[in-house]
């Protein structure tokens, strides 16, 4: 893909046509030189939104601050791809894009793309993998897209920046989309197994606050118990019959029991009757008054004596009665007893049969209670079973990575050469840019249990600091897009973010280095600078100042009042980063 030409429907834009190859230079500059207000600015011209509009008309989502400021507006973008030129339009609000004359949806269009193999991706391409994706290391679309080597966008996974770079780099995927799965596969495993053991209603579900490992050793005892007891079962058809005439048995017992009780304790009580004398006898009464010499008269005598005949014969009468009392008393107790041994022996006969038979009803809740524990057994059987089984798949997606990890640093051996030419194309781009200081661009085989497969750096001394750090971005994207590994991009194009903290003489390098590459190799390196970036290299650049920045110039924008010097050729306040709010152009 080689740019050719960025326009509008309206006459106050700034045609951008690029350079065919080499550079191809948009500068942002002050009106009047001599005379700049303390309110003169670089920013703001429309520098970086023509990178936003190439990704507008490339497929980049839908912009609502382009849909709310550029109504009316047709943005054209031509480009060449293979000897054939294509031309996308793209309006602001509008759903439709049009391509090559045909009216696409944005999801056909990037359809399309695909199919065009501007970037050659397999078969069965992963998630993540896009045309948009790729295109991100040719045209980095955001401020923060300079700020990582890695990851023109910022919102990327590792895994996402390590798959992308990868298949730009010429690298097997295959192996990064396969540990990627398979630790996605180990992590939702872990976080299931954690979920299962931590969840409290999982857990109160199958084996509540026991240890589910004895829980089930002790179903398993009480199950074998109880199918042993089920087993050995007779039911008996008169079983509740008999239940009730033994519980009737049981009640005349206790009934002649409390017979035989007062019966024995009649007889007890007559006999202590029988026991009874009078207190004090007549004759012991005279003795008594004749030792106190007094004499009783006759008829106190004979009064005497009559009473003691009449309680004579009244005793003799109540013993005679008590006698006769104690005698039935004698004969009921020896029938109660009679009747309570035979009630008592019919009484054992029933439990006997009670005991070794039971009831159906019996029957039928020991099973239902047999069915309950097996189906607890089961639960808990299920809860152990699928943590062994979380544990014994995770144990084998090990090892699958462990061996994968082994195929993968078999391969990078295998790939040595290759990959120590990778390292001695991005050394040769940072010497021309540093001097001969230790850099490079290593990939090594990542072996931890994580998402990553390759460990990718590209290292130059320092670069933590910004100005090296973009020269790090520069030397890498001129790699990936001088490699041609998966595509047929034919452009690089860098913002003047890349430029603003680079030293002034790594920035004549950096364009010095980039004339020359895609001179030889029928490239283009599109740059958008501010003109005191320009003017900061004319010392250094001597002789091929003129060749480098200003022969290679396709465009100007300025401040100059109203907007008409900007891209737009008109004043609007916008944010042109859809996903960025304080971003704001005046274009």
């Amino acid at each position: 893909m080689r740019l050719i030409e960025l326009s509008a429907n309206q006459s106050s834009f700034k045609r951008v046509s690029f350079n065919s190859s080499g550079i191809s230079l948009i500068v942002g500059r002050y009106t009047a030189k001599t005379a700049r207000s303390l309110t003169s600015t670089y920013n703001g011209v429309g520098k970086s939104l023509i990178v936003a509009l190439i990704h507008y008309c490339l497929g980049s989502k839908r912009n609502v601050h382009f849909d709310e400021h550029l109504k009316g507006w047709r943005f054209t973008l031509r480009f060449e791809h293979e000897g054939q030129i294509h031309e996308v339009h793209r309006s602001p609000g509008e759903t439709k894009i049009e391509f090559d004359h045909k009216e696409l949806t944005l999801a056909t269009l990037l359809s399309q793309f695909k199919e065009m193999r501007i970037f050659r991706f397999p078969a069965e391409c992963p998630d993540y993998l896009t045309f948009r994706s790729a295109l991100s290391f040719f045209l980095r679309p955001k401020k923060t897209s300079y700020s990582a080597f890695d990851k023109p966008e910022a919102k990327w996974t590792d895994y996402q920046s390590i798959l992308i770079q990868s298949f730009l780099l010429g690298l097997d995927i295959h192996r990064v989309v396969e540990k990627y799965g398979a630790k996605t596969r180990l992590d939702q495993l872990a976080t299931s197994a954690k979920q299962f053991r931590s969840d409290a209603e999982l857990r109160s579900f199958y084996v509540a606050d026991r240890n589910p490992v004895v829980e089930l050793a002790e179903l398993e005892a009480s199950i074998a118990d109880l199918t042993a007891n089920i087993q050995a079962f007779q039911v008996a058809e008169d079983y509740a019959e008999r239940r009730i005439a033994s519980d009737h048995l049981h009640q005349r017992l206790m009934q002649l029991s409390d017979e035989e009780v007062i019966l024995t304790n009649l007889i007890g009580d007559i006999d202590s009757s029988l026991q009874v004398r009078a207190d004090v006898a007549p004759r012991d009464l005279i003795q008594l008054y004749e030792e106190a010499s007094i004499a009783l008269p006759e008829l106190v005598l004979k009064r005497l004596a009559d009473v003691e005949e009449f309680h004579r014969r009244l005793h003799e009468n109540r013993r005679k009665r008590l006698l006769i009392d104690r005698r039935n008393a004698e004969l009921e107790l020896s029938a109660v007893q009679k009747k309570r041994e035979v009630l008592q022996h019919e009484l054992d006969t029933e439990l006997q049969y009670l005991a070794a038979h039971r009831a159906l009803d019996e029957y039928t809740e020991n099973n239902r209670y047999l069915s309950e524990l097996t189906a607890r057994r089961r639960k808990i059987q299920d809860y152990v079973d699928l943590l062994a089984l979380y544990e014994e798949q995770s144990q084998r997606i090990r090892l699958e990575m462990g061996q994968a990890s082994l195929d993968t640093s078999h391969y990078l051996r295998e790939s040595k050469s290759y990959l120590d030419d990778l390292m001695e194309r991005f050394r040769n781009f940072a010497h021309e840019l540093y001097g001969a200081i230790p850099s490079g661009l290593v990939i090594q085989n990542n072996d931890g249990i994580n998402q990553l497969r390759y460990n990718i750096e590209a290292h130059i001394p320092f670069d933590a600091a910004d100005g090296i750090n973009q020269g790090k971005i520069f030397c890498y994207d001129l790699l990936l897009l001088t490699l041609h590994q998966n595509h047929s991009m034919s452009f690089l194009f860098h913002d003047n973010r890349l430029f603003a903290e680079m030293d002034h003489r790594q920035r004549y390098g950096l364009f010095r280095l980039a004339d020359r590459v895609c001179r030889e190799q029928n490239l283009q390196y599109i740059a958008s600078v501010n003109e005191d970036m320009v003017e900061s290299v004319r010392e250094v650049s001597g002789a091929d100042f003129d060749r480098l920045f200003v022969e290679s110039r396709i465009l100007e924008l300025t401040d100059e009042p109203g907007g008409a010097g900007k891209l737009l050729g008109i004043q609007v306040d916008m944010p042109y980063e859809s996903d960025r709010k304080k971003s704001v152009v005046e274009a």
